[in-house]
């Protein structure tokens, strides 16, 4: 009997697909495809030279000018025969869908600093302009925040940059409440707009109640990860009043930070929450009111980048998920003026984690994707596990199992080259164990209970003693895997665990391993 004969795939483009290669795409086009929702594409200079960009630039429209780009006949090919849509247009310059439409059947926009933001993040040639753009070492401080591009123009003619307000310039009104105003999500993506955010997060100007925000979803969640992809660091200014911050306080703070990440592994979010809130105060204090080198500042924006996504980690184990966000968004944004891009990954990571577990899996592919195209050639195998086994949380909460796996694939083969010497400390829980549990607890979520069991239990027999609040949550994650119906089924068994995981219970002040207990509960109860 001959053999069967060998079937070839191809990509679109023409390219032989590898044996191994379960996608319908080459790697190129994968790259491609997952780039083009990143950030706008690279244009040639003819592309501007239609009738309605012409419309549009005698107009001094930018909202004309907004809807020639995205239903340009180039993007076709690309986004499909309606072009860009808002929603896309929207990510990139860090808008929701209906403020786009509202600037583009609105009224023109006058604002300086937003004008320079459209321009900037859509690359259009400064030659085409009806306003003059600032020099280029000005323009990172010019950036418009997101909100400055819904608020209609005062006059008719072009505002001067100088007279614009500050994210910070209405007092004692409470924006929480309306994302489009909140401070926190729409000062600019500069030194100053981050030390200000960050004064208003620490509640020491009384603007914001901090346990008054609403959750963010959507655009408006995944906008930060897409300005912190796409602005470029802008120069760090130094620090020339007040008392001088010493390299040696930053290490101090660096150590402490250190310190505060164990005592929440031993005692859960709600016992560090408060102390990393003092500490985030504290250097927000220095960044605003002290002195300093450059070299220093840098340093202290690296320890409050850190700080926030402990803050953010902590409030989100405590329950208070909103308030999360926010120090999650704060820490970003100092880790982009520290120029630290590892840094936000593992902040982006944190956020798509928390955004899995809070029903909103879709955006924490989106983060994802973004951490790994804005650490492209510079990740170290450790960030990589992280960024994938978090993927593959995002990816098993939608119950797109092949996606899943295949992150879980990735993982497993960055957590093989690890090689901590070379990994920033904030990575210290990475290591086999960790990514083994967490492959479990995905296919738990898929429904392969009696695979997620053996993980689980291999995991766990190699997880550290010292990570108590996570010892407890694993614990009852093996005991819903032994508690559901499948060949692993062992009801004593997961009883047990059930106990050890209550006894850990009462060390620890945290929601969410208290809240999976109640889960274990109901599913065992006749």
């Amino acid at each position: 009997m001959g053999s069967r004969p060998v079937q070839h795939r191809y990509c679109r483009c023409g390219t032989h697909l590898a044996a191994d290669n379960s996608e319908h795409q080459c790697a190129r086009c994968q790259r491609a495809s997952r780039d083009k929702l990143i950030a706008p594409p690279q244009v040639a200079a003819e592309f501007w030279q239609t009738e309605r960009f012409r419309q549009a630039f005698a107009a001094q429209h930018i909202g004309w000018l907004s809807r020639a780009y995205r239903t340009h006949p180039h993007h076709y090919a690309v986004y499909g025969p309606s072009g860009i849509s808002q929603t896309l247009l929207g990510q990139w310059l860090g808008l929701g869908q209906s403020q786009i439409s509202r600037i583009e059947t609105g009224a023109p926009i006058r604002h300086l600093d937003t004008l320079h933001h459209w321009v900037r993040v859509l690359r259009i040639p400064a030659e085409l302009l009806w306003f003059r753009l600032p020099p280029e070492e000005q323009l990172t401080a010019a950036e418009s925040s997101a909100a400055d591009l819904v608020i209609p123009a005062t006059n008719q003619g072009l505002e001067p940059l100088a007279e614009q307000k500050s994210p910070g310039a209405e007092t004692h009104e409470e924006f929480a409440d309306d994302p489009e105003r909140d401070p926190v999500l729409v000062a600019p993506w500069n030194h100053r707009g981050t030390v200000e955010v960050a004064v208003v997060l620490s509640g020491s100007d009384g603007r914001v109640k901090r346990r008054g925000f609403l959750s963010l979803t959507g655009p408006a969640l995944t906008a930060p990860a897409h300005q912190w992809l796409v602005h470029e660091p802008g120069p760090l200014v130094s620090g020339l009043v007040g008392r001088r911050v010493s390299g040696e306080l930053v290490g101090r703070f660096t150590a402490m930070v250190a310190e505060l990440r164990r005592m929440d592994d031993v005692a859960g979010g709600g016992s560090v929450l408060a102390m990393a809130q003092q500490a985030f105060a504290w250097v927000t204090g220095l960044l605003d009111r002290a002195g300093y080198a450059e070299r220093t500042g840098r340093g202290l924006h690296v320890v409050l980048a850190e700080l926030g996504q402990l803050c953010g980690w902590a409030a989100c184990d405590g329950g208070d998920y909103e308030l999360a966000q926010r120090y999650n968004v704060v820490g970003l944004r100092a880790a982009h003026i520290a120029g630290d891009r590892p840094l936000g990954a593992h902040i982006l990571a944190s956020m798509a984690n928390q955004s899995a577990r809070q029903g909103q899996p879709a955006e924490g592919v989106t983060l994802v994707e973004t951490a790994l195209a804005g650490t492209r050639g510079q990740a170290t195998p450790a960030l990589l596990a992280e960024l994938h086994v978090w993927q593959a949380l995002a990816f098993a909460t939608l119950r797109d199992t092949s996606a899943c796996t295949a992150a879980i694939s990735q993982a497993r083969t960055q957590v093989e080259q690890l090689k901590p010497d070379d990994d920033p400390p904030w990575l210290y829980w990475l290591d086999p164990a960790a990514i083994t549990i967490s492959a479990g607890n995905c296919l738990l979520l898929l429904g392969q209970a009696d695979h997620a069991a053996v993980l689980l239990n291999e995991g766990i027999a190699e997880f550290g003693e010292s990570f108590v609040r996570d010892r407890q949550i694993h614990l009852v994650q093996l005991a819903d895997a032994l508690a559901r119906p499948g060949k692993q089924r062992d009801l004593e068994a997961a009883a047990g665990l059930g106990v050890q995981s209550i006894d850990l219970a009462e060390t620890l002040d945290a929601t969410r391993g208290a809240g999976l207990l109640r889960d274990l509960y109901l599913r065992m109860t006749p």
